[in-house]
């Protein structure tokens, strides 16, 4: 769902380079695992923006010029948004979400979203035709043993990177 037009974004929406209430998820930074230069969001904006609220475990894919980047949504503590030409997923069912992220990354997502890919200057797909896609769908049992813990380990392996800069950081300012 979309939050409003472009000039109603304008409007209610503030950014800021310098951390602030939320962070504003582009798919650079999905691609630099949240390093380097972010964007944020004040209160009021995210309050704007809550129909792009993000919590942790959604995909999340570009729609826009680089059609079909996936990323799963980390796990952390601050409030988040999802930027602009980016769309995110949830299911009820955190399993399902975890297939849909590694669907949309495998071949056959791919090649499903190239299907709804228009454009020859910039490439794109609306939420319309990606709604109509039909995506195979597995047993329960078989996503939870084949899926949930793949995304499980990717999960634990971003923690433990993250944890290991913030050593990182702190070694090097009490060396410096």
């Amino acid at each position: 769902m979309a939050n409003g037009s472009f000039k109603s974004l304008k409007d209610n929406v503030s950014y800021f380079d310098n951390p602030n209430y939320a962070l504003f998820i582009r798919n650079i930074d999905f691609k630099k695992d949240l390093d380097g230069n972010k964007k944020y969001i004040d209160k009021k904006s995210y309050n704007y923006l809550k129909k792009s609220h993000l919590f942790g475990g959604e995909v999340v894919i570009s729609n826009v010029a680089d059609v079909g980047s996936v990323h799963r949504v980390p796990f952390i503590k601050k409030p988040m948004v999802v930027g602009n030409n980016q769309i995110f997923i949830k299911s009820k069912h955190f399993s399902m979400t975890d297939y849909l992220y590694v669907y949309f990354q495998s071949f056959w997502g791919q090649s499903s979203i190239s299907s709804i890919t228009s454009g020859s200057a910039q490439q794109k797909f609306n939420k319309t035709d990606f709604r109509s896609l039909e995506i195979p769908i597995p047993s329960e049992k078989w996503i939870q043993s084949n899926i949930s813990p793949y995304v499980t380990l990717q999960d634990k392996i971003f923690n433990e990177n993250q944890s290991l800069k913030q050593i990182k950081a702190t070694l090097l300012n009490h060396c410096f």
